[in-house]
């Protein structure tokens, strides 16, 4: 699992660089997101993230939140090709060490 996980995220790394875009620096900014509340499902630490799910290369999907200029990793991937291009809340829990968001719910918004 380390090993897929490693492997996102230097593909992921190497799409952001190659568009100028940065990876999100969890030591030096947080994210925008906010608690769920107690009643929202399984796990009461979820939170919520908007943006756009996108691929460059057809298998590697992230949530792109260009408000706050981040990308976060999905673990879900299934789950997010269904959204490719469209504009989503993810509700997960952010691991702030890889980016990485653990997918609860992926909602199309408007």
């Amino acid at each position: 699992m380390k090993n897929v996980l490693l492997g996102i995220t230097i593909v992921c790394f190497g799409l952001c660089a190659s568009s100028g875009r940065v990876p999100a620096q969890s030591q030096t900014s947080a994210p925008k997101a906010t608690i769920g509340h107690p009643n929202s499902g399984p796990d009461d630490n979820a939170q919520h993230f908007e943006g756009v799910i996108v691929s460059k290369n057809g298998q590697l999907f992230v949530l792109c939140d260009d408000t706050n200029n981040t990308w976060y990793h999905l673990d879900d991937q299934q789950a997010a090709s269904k959204h490719l291009g469209k504009k989503v809340q993810v509700i997960g829990t952010l691991d702030a060490r890889t980016d990485v968001i653990r997918v609860q719910k992926i909602e199309e918004t408007t």
